[in-house]
C-alpha cells in the first residue's frame, strides 16, 4: 500500500497492549497500527492512514507498513503515485517516448541506477559508500585528498546523493576526522546548502561522524533495486526493449528468473508502447544482467 492511503483495514491482534496492533490491509499485507482506537476489539474494522510503506531490507528482515488511525473526514483511497505526487509539487512534467533521444540517460538515469545497485557514489577526489543495514544507513567517505577537502566535497555529494536516491529515516555519515571545529561547521554547512530535503542533522563531532534524520515514508531507491534485484533487472531490460528499433514481431531471450518477472501484463505494455508483438523465450544459461532482443 502506498504512503497517504487511507483503507478500510481489519485489527486482528494487540501488539503492545493497548498502544499498537496489527491489522490486515484490503491488498492481504499487515500494517502495524499506533496509536490504538480505544475500545477496538479483535475481528473489528478500522479505517487507517498508510503512513509508511513495507520495507524488504536486503538482509531479508520484513517491516510491514505502519498506520494510524484514519481522520473521520478522509475518505478511502490508494495514495498518490508518483506522477501525481510531482504534478501536485507544482514542477512541470514532461512525458518521454521512446522513439525519442534518451533524455534519462542523457540526465545520469544509468549513473543513477548503477550507484543504487553497488552503493557506491565516485566523485572527483573520492567516493562514498552507501550501506542500507536495518538500524540506520550509513554513508563512509573514502579519499586520497586532505581530511578537509575530502570532508567539503563529500558534504555535497552526500547530499545530492540522498536527493537522488531517495534515502531517509536514520542516516549515520563517517567524514575523515577534523580536529578544528571551524571546520567541522563548515563541512556541516556545505551538507545544508546542498540538501533540499526535510531533515533534521546533528553537528560533526570530533571523530567525524555526522548523523541526519528524516521522515522515512517509504523504501529508498537504493533499498528497491537491491532487495529485488530481478525484478530491477528485467524493469530495465524492458525499457531496453521499448527503445529497440527494429521491426516486426520482438522475441525477448532472458534468463528464467528474469522470465518469471515479464508478467503478461508487463509484455503487452511493451507491444502497446511499440506496436509489435512480443514473445518471451527463457535461456537458462543467460547471465541474469544479459539477455537478447531479436526481430522475427
Amino acid at each position: 500500500m502506498r504512503a497517504g492511503a487511507v483503507v478500510e483495514a481489519k485489527f486482528t491482534k494487540q501488539w503492545v497492549a493497548g498502544r499498537s496492533g496489527i491489522v490486515k490491509l484490503p491488498d492481504g499485507s499487515e500494517a502495524l497500527l499506533q496509536p490504538l482506537p480505544k475500545g477496538l476489539s479483535e475481528g473489528a474494522p478500522v479505517r487507517a492512514t498508510i503512513v509508511r510503506e513495507a520495507i524488504q531490507e536486503r538482509h531479508g528482515q520484513y517491516k510491514r507498513a505502519k498506520a494510524k488511525p484514519a481522520a473521520g473526514d478522509l475518505d478511502l483511497n490508494d495514495g498518490a503515485t508518483l506522477l501525481e505526487e510531482i504534478l501536485s509539487s507544482g514542477l512541470s512534467v514532461k512525458e518521454l517516448h521512446p522513439h525519442e533521444v534518451d533524455q534519462l540517460g542523457e540526465y545520469g538515469w544509468h549513473e543513477a541506477l548503477e550507484q543504487a545497485e553497488t552503493g557506491r557514489v565516485e566523485f572527483d577526489g573520492g567516493s562514498l559508500l552507501i550501506d542500507s543495514t536495518s538500524a540506520m544507513t550509513v554513508i563512509d567517505v573514502d579519499g586520497p585528498l586532505l581530511p578537509v577537502e575530502l570532508a567539503k566535497r563529500a558534504a555535497k555529494e552526500i547530499a545530492l546523493a540522498l536527493n537522488r536516491l531517495d534515502i531517509s529515516g536514520n542516516i549515520g555519515v563517517d567524514f575523515p576526522t577534523l580536529g578544528m571545529k571551524s571546520d567541522r561547521s563548515a563541512v556541516g554547512q556545505i551538507f545544508d546548502d546542498n540538501m533540499i530535503g526535510d531533515c533534521e542533522r546533528t553537528a560533526i563531532n570530533g571523530f567525524g561522524f555526522m548523523q541526519i534524520v528524516s521522515r522515512k515514508i517509504r523504501p529508498s531507491i537504493l533499498e528497491i533495486v537491491q532487495t529485488n534485484r530481478a525484478t530491477n533487472l528485467a524493469l530495465q531490460f524492458l525499457r531496453q526493449a521499448e527503445r529497440d528499433r527494429g521491426t516486426g514481431a520482438m522475441r525477448l531471450s532472458v534468463h528464467p528468473a528474469i522470465a518469471n518477472k515479464l508478467n503478461a501484463g508487463l509484455i503487452d505494455e511493451l507491444g502497446r508502447r511499440t506496436g509489435r508483438t512480443v514473445t518471451v523465450e527463457e535461456i537458462g544459461n543467460l547471465p541474469l544482467d544479459g539477455g537478447q532482443i531479436d526481430s522475427i
